[in-house]
């Protein structure tokens, strides 16, 4: 296993090599991931890493929000947020919207909604990278037959895991030896909290929180009154 910090000259494109061929580790500001390519192998890989349970699906990692929102359907977004411009002020997120019709299910898709996380720095270079590699891919079953491009992204540990997700650089090492991951990319950067990003669903009408994380009181504040749920 090959560990790696992000910033160092050559760990974009070893990422971008070696996801490729399987699920990759990355060491978020918060939170461990995995990263796999956007197909239903990519899902498989980390269905194997994991030890998936059932009823669980994966998000992305968002590298152009143009493209992400190119997925979705313009007639559930609230106008308060109907261009990528808008989600940028929700950076350090997970994006939830409807892609599909609600009978849409796969491992990527509940009731026809998908999630993606979105970051900046050299992260966001990393997702954007995995994703310009994978523009050109066939269209996947997972996305109803399209394609759409960006990583996909986990956590970093067993499916049901009662420890949670991994935090600690120790766990992780020790995650992908067992599992037999073959690269780890670490960060520097540790915020005062740690842990999985928050997830927001955003509907024509409301934001909908669907997991707590670090800073989601702030991520609260950002949202227009009318759309608030909570």
């Amino acid at each position: 296993m090959k560990v790696i910090d992000i910033r160092e000259r050559e760990a974009m494109d070893l990422a971008v090599q070696a996801v490729q061929a399987d699920a990759i580790a990355v060491q978020l500001p918060t939170v461990f991931v995995l990263l796999a390519r956007p197909t239903r192998e990519g899902a498989s890989q980390l269905d194997r890493s994991k030890t998936r349970l059932p009823g669980k699906n994966y998000g992305t990692a968002i590298g152009s929000l143009d493209l992400f929102l190119a997925q979705a359907h313009p007639r559930h977004l609230p106008p308060e947020f109907a261009t990528a411009q808008d989600f940028e002020r929700v950076t350090g997120s997970f994006i939830r919207l409807r892609f599909r019709e609600t009978d849409f299910e796969s491992p990527v898709m509940r009731h026809g909604t998908h999630q993606g996380v979105l970051l900046d720095g050299p992260h966001r270079e990393l997702f954007r990278r995995i994703e310009a590699s994978c523009v050109g891919l066939p269209p996947d079953e997972i996305w109803g037959g399209s394609n759409y491009a960006a990583p996909l992204c986990t956590s970093c540990n067993v499916s049901g895991d009662p420890d949670g997700s991994i935090v600690d650089l120790d766990r992780a090492v020790d995650f992908c030896r067992d599992r037999q991951i073959g690269l780890l990319i670490t960060c520097d950067d540790r915020p005062a909290q740690l842990g999985s990003y928050p997830i927001l669903g955003y509907e024509r009408d409301a934001v909908r929180v669907h997991r707590d994380g670090p800073g989601l009181d702030e991520f609260k504040q950002r949202i227009p009154a009318r759309l608030r749920t909570w």
